[in-house]
């Protein structure tokens, strides 16, 4: 983080103090959280890692398949650390400095690996047959986004 232009004159240190943890294995929407303090309010003026109680990121992310894109969402959450708590466009701007382009735009498909690892059914379109795996029934409760037909349930072995 300290080669990056914009965060090189602010002093990084106190961000190793802060607590790595692990999200839980079955989180399929959370990849990785900055929690604060009880009682910090995130949108007060000033914020810095000292009112952090821990960083976590999502297990599944540490495998040698998706490193890079953890690297990617440990900067995003440090970058919540030094008082960024929002996504506005400053922090979408010190954000887009991170040097692995790639690593960056991994996030859709990590998380369609995180939907697929954990699915117990997969919704199907009868008409067109798109599919989407879920971990939960569709029950007749979703239309296909296309044909406006009712999602169909299958389930996964």
């Amino acid at each position: 983080m300290s080669t990056i232009e914009d965060l090189a004159h602010l002093d990084l240190q106190p961000l190793a103090n802060i607590p790595l943890k692990k999200l839980r294995q079955n989180a399929t929407r959370l990849h990785g959280v900055c929690r604060y303090n009880p009682g910090v309010d995130k949108k007060r003026e000033g914020l810095n890692p000292t009112d952090v109680k821990e960083v976590a990121i999502h297990p599944e992310s540490l495998n040698d398949e998706w490193l890079r894109y953890a690297e990617f969402l440990l900067f995003h959450e440090f970058l919540h650390a030094l008082g960024h708590s929002g996504h506005n466009r400053i922090f979408r701007t010190l954000e887009e400095q991170w040097p692995d382009n790639e690593a960056k735009n991994m996030g859709r498909e990590f998380a369609k690996h995180l939907r697929k690892r954990n699915a117990k059914y997969a919704w199907t379109c009868p008409k067109c047959d798109w599919k989407t795996e879920r971990t939960m029934k569709s029950s007749g409760r979703y239309l296909c986004r296309t044909c406006r037909v009712k999602l169909v349930d299958k389930i996964l072995a």
